[in-house]
C-alpha cells in the first residue's frame, strides 16, 4: 500500500510551476526519510509526495515549486548520489 500526501496550501498554487522528481529508490525503512533529508537540505518547497512499493523497490514521487533550471539539476544530482537511490528522473507537473 503507497503514501500519498497533498500538502494544505496545494489548492491555492495549482497554477504555480512545479517540478517533478521520480526517484527509484531501495525499498529498506529508511530510504524515504533518506530523500526527504536531500529535499530539505536543498531547500525544496515540497507540494506533494508520494511512495509505494514497487517490486524491491520504493517509487517516490516529488513535487516541488520550480525554481530554476539549475536548482532542478542540483537536487536530481544530489538525490542520485543518496546511498538507498538507485535512478532519478525529473521534469514538468503535467
Amino acid at each position: 500500500m503507497g503514501a500519498s500526501v497533498r500538502l494544505a496550501d496545494d489548492l491555492d498554487r495549482e497554477d504555480e510551476k512545479r517540478r517533478l522528481f521520480l526517484v527509484t529508490a531501495e525499498d529498506t525503512p529508511d530510504a524515504l526519510m533518506r530523500v526527504l533529508g536531500v529535499a530539505s537540505v536543498q531547500q525544496a518547497r515540497l507540494r506533494a509526495l508520494s511512495a509505494a512499493p514497487e517490486g524491491q523497490h520504493l517509487a517516490i514521487r516529488l513535487e516541488i515549486d520550480d525554481q530554476g533550471d539549475a536548482r532542478a539539476e542540483t537536487l536530481a544530482s544530489r538525490l542520485a548520489a543518496c546511498p538507498s537511490v538507485r535512478g532519478v528522473g525529473f521534469g514538468w507537473r503535467a
